[in-house]
This record gives C-alpha cells, sequence and structure tokens, in this order.
C-alpha cells in the first residue's frame, strides 16, 4: 500500500452546477477557499431547439454567463447535452401528469431524475471526488443525510427531498449555513456582480411563467363541465389542465360564496369545488418513497407543496403520512416531505389523499377504508 506523507495529500476536486446565478457562483468560490479542484459544469437543455427560438436563446444567456463565471473564478468549464433526457423527464413528464387531472413539481422531479444522477455520471467519469451545487440546504449527521438550511426563507430541502439519500452523501452544499444577504454581499466581495444574475422563480421551460398557455399548446382545447361537490353544474371549463386543487381563481362563475377546487377529475373531464372545508385532507397518500432518515415519534411536520407551511404529522409506514390537522390544497402529484425537526425523514409523490375526521382515531379508520 502507498503510503501518503505528510503534507502531499491529495488535493479534493469538485464538479460544481453553475447556471450563471449567483448562487452557483459563490458555492464555487467558497469550495476554492477550502483547497478544492473545482470544475464547473452547465447542462444544455435545450440543444434540440430551433436556433433563435426562446428556448434557445435562454439557453445558450446560460451557458454564456455561467463561462463568465467560470473565467472570472479561474476554473475549467465543461457544457453537456442534458436535453433528450430534460424532455423526457421534466418537461414530459410535466404535460402528462397535468392531463391526467394531477399537479406535478417540476423541480423536485429535474433534481431527483436528472441534474443529481447526470452529476454524479459526470463526476464518475471524471474521476471528481465530489459533486457540489448551490442549493441551500445541509448535509448532518453521520452518514450526512438531508437537512433544512440554516436560512429557514431560503431553505431548498424541499424540492432536494427525493433526491437518492446515498447519492446526497457525494454531494457538497456550500451555501446551507449561509443567508442570501451574505452569500449576495460575496459576490460583490470578489467582483461577480456584474457578471451574474439573480435566479428565476419561474418554471424554466415556461415562457413568461404562462403555464396554462404552455399546456394548451401541448393538449389543446378540451371543454367540460365545472360541477359542485352535489354533482349540479356551474359552468365550463376549456380544460381540466387549468385547474389545481385548493384553487379559487379562475373558476369563471359566480357562486354567491367562495368556492375552491375539490378534485380534478379528468378521465370524466370534470372540475369539482366546492366550499374550503370540503376539500380538507386528514392524510396523504405516498408513492415511490424515499427514504432519509428513520421515521421519529415526536416533532414531525410535513409540507405539501413548495411554498406551504409544515403541518404536525406522523408517518404510518412509509406510505401513509397522517395530519394532526386538517389541511387544504392538497394535490395530487405535488411532493409531500416529512421532517423531524429540521431534519428530512422521507419524500413521495402524493398519490391520494383522505378527508379530515374530527378524530385522530377516524383520521386513522380513514386511512385503511
Amino acid at each position: 500500500m502507498t503510503t501518503v506523507k505528510k503534507g502531499q495529500e491529495k488535493q479534493q476536486s469538485a464538479l460544481v452546477g453553475l447556471s450563471g446565478g449567483v448562487d452557483s457562483a459563490v458555492a464555487a468560490w467558497l469550495l476554492l477557499r477550502q483547497g478544492f479542484r473545482v470544475t464547473g459544469v452547465t447542462f444544455d437543455l435545450w440543444r434540440a431547439s430551433e436556433p433563435g427560438s426562446t428556448e434557445s436563446m435562454r439557453s445558450r444567456d446560460v451557458i454564456l454567463r455561467a463561462k463568465a463565471v467560470a473565467d472570472r473564478l479561474g476554473i475549467e468549464h465543461v457544457v453537456v447535452n442534458g436535453s433528450e433526457a430534460f424532455q423526457q423527464f421534466v418537461i414530459d413528464y410535466f404535460v402528462d401528469e397535468y392531463s391526467r387531472g394531477r399537479t406535478p413539481n417540476p423541480c423536485v422531479k429535474c433534481n431527483s431524475r436528472l441534474r443529481f444522477t447526470l452529476f454524479s455520471r459526470i463526476a464518475r467519469e471524471m474521476g471528481v471526488d465530489r459533486i457540489a451545487t448551490g442549493h441551500y440546504a445541509r448535509l448532518t449527521g453521520e452518514p450526512p443525510r438531508l437537512s433544512r438550511a440554516a436560512d429557514r426563507e431560503k431553505d431548498q430541502s424541499y424540492v432536494l427531498a427525493e433526491v437518492s439519500p446515498t447519492l446526497l452523501r457525494h454531494v457538497l452544499f456550500p451555501l446551507g449555513e449561509l443567508t442570501k444577504e451574505a452569500v449576495r454581499g460575496m459576490s460583490r466581495e470578489i467582483g461577480l456582480g456584474e457578471v451574474v444574475s439573480e435566479e428565476s422563480q419561474e418554471t424554466c421551460f415556461i415562457p413568461d411563467d404562462d403555464y396554462r398557455g404552455f399546456l394548451r399548446s401541448k393538449l389543446g382545447e378540451r371543454p367540460g363541465l365545472i360541477v359542485d361537490v352535489a354533482g349540479e353544474s356551474l359552468g365550463m371549463h376549456s380544460g381540466t389542465y387549468n385547474y389545481t386543487v385548493g384553487q379559487r381563481k379562475g373558476l369563471g362563475h359566480a357562486a354567491g360564496r367562495p368556492l375552491y377546487v375539490v378534485s380534478v377529475d379528468s378521465e370524466r373531464n370534470v372540475v369539482v369545488a366546492g366550499p374550503e372545508p370540503a376539500g380538507s385532507v386528514g392524510s396523504v397518500l405516498i408513492s415511490n418513497p424515499v427514504i432519509h432518515r428513520p421515521a421519529v415519534d415526536t416533532s414531525t411536520a410535513v409540507q405539501l407543496r413548495s411554498a406551504g407551511q409544515p403541518i404536525p404529522a406522523r408517518a404510518v409506514g412509509h406510505d401513509i403520512i397522517v395530519l394532526q390537522e386538517p389541511a387544504t390544497g392538497v394535490a395530487p402529484g405535488q411532493t409531500a416531505v416529512l421532517y423531524g425537526h429540521d431534519d428530512v425523514v422521507l419524500a413521495g409523490t402524493i398519490a391520494g389523499t383522505r378527508p379530515w375526521k374530527a378524530s385522530d382515531d377516524s383520521n386513522g379508520a380513514a386511512r385503511t377504508g
């Protein structure tokens, strides 16, 4: 066995996802300061797009800004074609889910199905030790497992929670202990202000964040009925993909009292609306669960959408989450993430819900019925 003498330890290497934004740029800089040999990688997600199209121009802008960041930091930069996988695992999935009356979270699926899997493969091929991103999240414990970021307002553990824990052991999140304001300050301090951009909050493949227009271009007009919970007609819709559970605006009719979307039945092409309590949920069924930690009995809460507030809850096995208070606007297709304090316990896609009942015992009965 070869002995490494003191002072001759192998320099650690890291592959950092560069988007041209402030977060990924500062993440790369921090790793450089820690002594890593850093390589930046950017995915070209629109290589198959027509030259001059909105998608092609957006992809070109991302690549140019990422290259400018790499040049400023003095690191190698590579561009990887991810367009076919992005189309299959993110865009096609997004359209298919809406066509089935479900509400997907494309960022969660992009991270779990595309980005981190592709990152890991490229790192192995290049012989790089670790992969890193500018996400606001932490890895805690041994082995390291996913937890919320120190900056709770910027925490992105929810959109990372379906990434395999085995894969996450090889990931670095340099921004996990930092606030967004501190990251902006670092960017200015190292002279990246004129190079980087703020990250967009919009879905990256939908022009102007007009997802209804995007879906209409893919699925066409599909007129059908809007009915109340008793089955009485309230009006017409132009496609069930325009609606999601919990939605109030856009029902297109006067009802005399606030109504919300209770369910979306794509097979019958019907949208059901009712008063908010009609959509109250007591338990959530999840599919394809990703287990990060053993479930704990106390201080657990579930987050049911990316901008949602945690709700006290407990897990029953790995595929049922029982809520301790009623929740509304819980849409099949979204991701449920169960936390123990700040630690991610498990995550999975919401496959269905069961209604809230007045007591914990009746909620339990609803789970098994």
